[in-house]
C-alpha cells in the first residue's frame, strides 16, 4: 500500500506538472517546457518528447508568423506603387467620367489592402518587443478620458450612452501612449461597431494592490463563450457575413500591446453583453 501511493503521487505530481505548462502554453507562454527529473527512467522519457513536440510546434508557428510577415513586408511597396500610378490616372480623367469611379474603387481596395499589411507588420514589432524602450509615466485614466472624448458624439449619431466610472487619483504606469491609445480606441470601437442603438457602453478604470485595471463593457448582444479566447486570433471575425468594416486584426493588436505592457486582457460575459477587463501593472518597466 505505501508502495502504491508513493507511485501515485509521483505519477499525480507529474501529470500536474504537465498540465501547469499546458495551461501556460494555452496562455500564450510559447517558451514553456515540461521539466526533467534528472531520473533518465520512462517519465523522463516521455518528457522530453512531449517537449521536443513542443519545439517542433514552436518553430512552426514562429515561421508561419515569419512567413505572414515577409509576405506584408515584400507586398506594401508594389502595392503603394500601384497607388500612386492609380492616382496619377485618376488625375486625367474626368470626375464624371466611368473610368474615374473604377479607379477611385480601386485605390480604396489598395488603401484596405495596405492597411492589412501595416498592421501585421505592427504586430511583428510588438510581438518582438520594438517599442520596450519607449515606455513613459502615463496615468491610464487621462489616458482613457483623452480617448473617450472623440468617441462621446460617434456613440450620439449611433444611438447609443456613455457611461463612465474612472477613479480620480489613478496611480502611474509605465508604457506607450501612443500604443495603449490604439488598443482603448479599439476596443471601444469594436462596442460602438457590434452593439445595437440604445446600448450602454461602460468605460471604468480602478486600481489594485497589483496594477490597474481598465474595463470597456456594453449591454448588447455579446459573442458567443466559446469564442471568447478565439477572437484574439489573427483575422478571426465573427461576423461571417462580413457586414462590417474591419480585417479581423483589432483585438490580435490590443493582446499583442497588452502582452508588451506586462499586463492580460480577459472577456467575460456582461450578462448581457461583452466585458473586456485589461489588467496593468504599476510596478512594470
Amino acid at each position: 500500500m505505501a508502495g502504491g501511493l508513493f507511485l501515485s503521487s509521483l505519477i499525480l505530481k507529474w501529470i500536474e506538472t504537465i498540465s501547469r505548462t499546458a495551461r501556460s502554453i494555452m496562455h500564450g507562454d510559447m517558451s514553456r517546457r515540461i521539466p526533467l527529473r534528472g531520473t533518465d527512467d520512462e517519465l523522463d522519457h516521455l518528457s522530453e518528447s512531449l517537449n521536443a513536440m513542443l519545439d517542433r510546434n514552436e518553430f512552426l508557428i514562429a515561421s508561419l508568423k515569419q512567413v505572414s510577415n515577409d509576405i506584408a513586408h515584400d507586398m506594401r511597396r508594389p502595392l503603394a506603387r500601384l497607388r500612386q500610378n492609380l492616382e496619377r490616372a485618376i488625375g486625367t480623367s474626368a470626375p464624371s467620367d466611368t473610368m474615374h469611379e473604377q479607379v477611385a474603387s480601386a485605390i480604396g481596395d489598395l488603401d484596405a489592402a495596405l492597411e492589412i499589411f501595416s498592421s501585421l507588420l505592427k504586430l511583428a514589432q510588438l510581438e518582438s518587443g520594438a517599442w520596450n524602450n519607449e515606455m513613459e509615466p502615463l496615468d491610464p485614466a487621462r489616458l482613457l478620458e483623452s480617448v473617450l472624448e472623440p468617441y462621446r458624439s460617434v456613440m450620439e449619431d449611433h444611438g447609443q450612452d456613455l457611461a463612465t466610472d474612472i477613479m480620480p487619483a489613478c496611480p502611474a504606469i509605465t508604457g506607450h501612449p501612443v500604443l495603449l491609445r490604439q488598443a482603448f480606441s479599439n476596443l471601444i470601437e469594436n462596442a460602438i461597431r457590434h452593439t445595437p442603438r440604445h446600448t450602454t457602453i461602460t468605460a471604468r478604470v480602478t486600481a489594485s494592490g497589483t496594477g490597474i485595471h481598465i474595463e470597456i463593457a456594453d449591454n448588447g448582444p455579446g459573442i458567443p463563450a466559446g469564442a471568447m479566447l478565439r477572437v484574439f486570433d489573427r483575422f478571426v471575425r465573427l461576423d461571417t457575413s462580413r457586414t462590417h468594416d474591419g480585417n479581423g486584426l483589432g483585438l490580435s493588436m490590443v493582446k499583442a500591446i497588452v502582452r508588451l505592457h506586462a499586463g492580460t486582457i480577459i472577456l467575460s460575459d456582461n450578462s448581457p453583453g461583452l466585458k473586456c477587463v485589461i489588467h496593468l501593472p504599476t510596478g512594470h518597466r
